[in-house]
């Protein structure tokens, strides 16, 4: 396998296909999301070289399926849908290794690690302490481009409990950063 320079990170599809399927509206249409693609999947692995190999994989699973995507506005959340469970996939088969926590600790301290005073490292700290069921939609919203409907049908709830769940991670973000929480409307006597 050849080495890809920094710049282009995942393998072209136009590159592995045969003949003039490079010139196909879905193989340029998958081309263009790749970046989009791979920042999701490293913001997932955090980690790139994971990232690519996600990215590259989920690319492949969309090839093979590509007479399920009907329609071509929609390839963006049916990519990433694909990368998350791409993602899920690699934690199936692999079992983590086990690390002593000392070892943990010494890590931490190490100057290497992004300064741990800066607003974007107690922000992103902020958002892994939320819960799951509030940092998922709100991940999806922000880093995926979600819409509210796209994140119910993804995560098969109603657009209003998307939405209550929005307001509550970012509510709890708000606070974690030392502002006010924005007030409830049923809080403010506003009709539920």
């Amino acid at each position: 396998m050849r080495n890809t320079p920094p710049e282009s990170p995942v393998l072209s599809i136009s590159d592995r296909l045969p003949g003039g399927a490079s010139g196909d509206p879905l193989v340029r249409l998958f081309e263009s999301m790749r970046p989009d693609l791979l920042r999701f999947a490293q913001w997932l692995a955090r980690d790139r070289g994971i990232a690519e190999d996600i990215v590259q994989e989920s690319l492949l699973r969309a090839w093979r399926s590509r007479e399920a995507l009907k329609d071509p506005s929609a390839a963006r959340p049916w990519l990433l849908t694909i990368v998350r469970r791409e993602h899920a996939r690699l934690y199936e088969r692999k079992r983590l290794e086990l690390v002593p926590l000392e070892d943990v600790a010494e890590t931490q301290a190490s100057p290497r690690l992004a300064d741990p005073d800066s607003e974007l490292f107690a922000l992103r700290h902020a958002i892994m302490k939320l819960p799951i069921e509030y940092r998922e939609p709100l991940v999806l919203q922000v880093i995926g481009g979600f819409t509210t409907e796209e994140i119910a049908r993804e995560l098969e709830l109603s657009s209003t409990a998307v939405l209550t769940r929005l307001f509550r991670a970012r509510n709890k973000l708000r606070v974690s950063c030392g502002m006010a929480a924005a007030p409830d409307a049923t809080e403010a006597g506003e009709p539920a």
